[in-house]
């Protein structure tokens, strides 16, 4: 899954969202808290509605960030079933920020269409909260 995002923050400035763990959980839309575990490893928790129904969860995940060329990779495994990958190149575009996301989903559940059903409601406000903090 390809998504795209425009906000009207520096590179630098999206960059370190991504990769400070305190930040990213102060904006994002469900993950309330991480652990961090050293070396770019962290526990992560998560609270997600279904069905109306809220749902919490924890799983590890691995974050590397390449501040040269503005990447970051976020790699994690959610109930050791489902394998995420997700990979932000984030470039300049005067003075707004153009973040192209790569998210795969490999899983023997039947959940691609759900899954990125989330990720594009969650990461499109995850950003719109980069864009306000």
């Amino acid at each position: 899954m390809i998504l795209d995002h425009k906000i009207k923050k520096s590179t630098a400035f999206v960059f370190d969202y991504l990769t400070d763990m305190k930040k990213f959980v102060s904006i994002h839309p469900i993950i309330f808290k991480t652990d961090d575990l050293r070396d770019g490893n962290y526990k992560v928790y998560e609270k997600l509605k279904v069905l109306f129904i809220p749902y919490t969860f924890k799983y590890f995940a691995k974050v590397t960030g390449d501040p040269a060329t503005k990447t970051v990779n976020i790699k994690a495994v959610v109930m050791k079933m489902t394998h995420l990958e997700m990979n932000f190149a984030i470039t300049s575009e005067g003075e707004y920020s153009h973040i192209h996301e790569t998210v795969t989903f490999k899983s023997p559940l039947p959940i691609k269409g759900f899954m990125q059903n989330v990720f594009k409601k969650q990461h499109k406000q995850l950003f719109l909260n980069i864009e306000k903090a």
